[in-house]
Formats: C-alpha cells, structure tokens, sequence
C-alpha cells in the first residue's frame, strides 16, 4: 500500500529525470555493490519480492518439499510458506 500512497511522488520524481539518457543508459554493467545495499535498504519498506529475505533455511525447504509430495502439509502452514517456485530454488533442486 505504501508504494500506491507514494505513486505521485515517483511520478514527479520521473518527470524530472532524462528520459533520453536513461533510455540510452547501459545497465548491463555490475552495480556498485554500495548502491546495490543502499536500494535493497530504502526499497525494503515496499516488501517487494526481490528485496524480501528468504524466511526459511535450506533444510526447511527441503523438507517442505518433501512433505507436500507425501500431501502432508496443514492449510495454514501453505498460507504462510513462500511460493512452491521459490522453495524448489531454496531446497537446491532448481
């Protein structure tokens, strides 16, 4: 809800910007790892999903997976687990 609150304000914030110039820019260099670790902060009040730490351990994920195979997993713990898609890359099988 944060980001909709603050949509005006990106929108402003864009209008400035050299829209030819970054259009042109190329990203496909490294970042510096400063700038990576100060967006990664500022962004994380917008819970975006690349920015959002994994909530579970490797061995979890394994055993999540293991256990929806086998059907064996309560509703309430699928309403809180991250996506089947990302517990597949967290358990190393993707």
């Amino acid at each position: 809800m944060l980001y909709l609150r603050d949509r005006a304000m990106r929108d402003y914030h864009f209008m400035k910007v050299d829209k030819k110039a970054l259009a042109e820019a190329d990203l496909s260099s490294n970042p510096d790892p400063v700038d990576v670790k100060a967006r990664e902060r500022f962004l994380s009040v917008y819970d975006l999903p690349e920015y959002r730490s994994k909530k579970i351990t490797k061995r979890a994920a394994q055993d999540l997976k293991r256990a929806l195979k086998k059907r064996r997993v309560p509703a309430w713990v699928l309403a809180v687990a991250p996506p089947l898609a990302e517990i597949e890359e967290l358990a190393g099988e993707k």
